[in-house]
Parts: C-alpha cells; sequence; structure tokens
C-alpha cells in the first residue's frame, strides 16, 4: 500500500509529494519513490551475467582471490552508462 496523502483536494505521495497518477484509485500502484533504485549499466551486466550463473563468488572461487573486483567493475560501467544516459 502506498504512503499517501490529499493535500488541497490532491492526492500525493507522503514521502515525495508526487501528484498520484489515478486520483480516482489514489492507493494503486507504486510512486517512483518507492520503486528500486534506477540501475545502472554495471547492475544490468551483474543481473545478466547472474541469471547465466556467473556470480562474483563463482568468479572469486575460479580466479582463486578473495575479491574478484566485480563491484569496482560494475561501477565503472555505471558511471560509463550514465555518460551515455543509462541508469
Amino acid at each position: 500500500m502506498r504512503a499517501i496523502k490529499q493535500v488541497e483536494g490532491v492526492w500525493r505521495c507522503f514521502i515525495c509529494g508526487a501528484e498520484s497518477p489515478d486520483q480516482s484509485r489514489p492507493h494503486v500502484g507504486v510512486c517512483a519513490c518507492e520503486s528500486p533504485q534506477r540501475r545502472g549499466l554495471g547492475d544490468m551486466v551483474s543481473a545478466g551475467l547472474s541469471a547465466i550463473g556467473i556470480t562474483p563468488e563463482r568468479v572469486s572461487k575460479a580466479l582463486g582471490v578473495k575479491d574478484c573486483g566485480c563491484r569496482q567493475r560494475a561501477e565503472a560501467l555505471n558511471r560509463l552508462g550514465r555518460k551515455f544516459g543509462i541508469g
């Protein structure tokens, strides 16, 4: 259930103040502030690789290292993606 309040006759999100898109059913749906954080390019690549079984744990085990650097690479891809409007 959304955190909704009525301000001057308009239903708004209690968290961010955004107007509910459907004023007849204001508690339906998810506000942008309640949705998961926008994903960047690195997060998308990481999710795709995880979906086919390539996880940071498996990469670390295969390389024989404690930290494979996957998170740092994902952050670098996120920064690169933002330059092109992704995430």
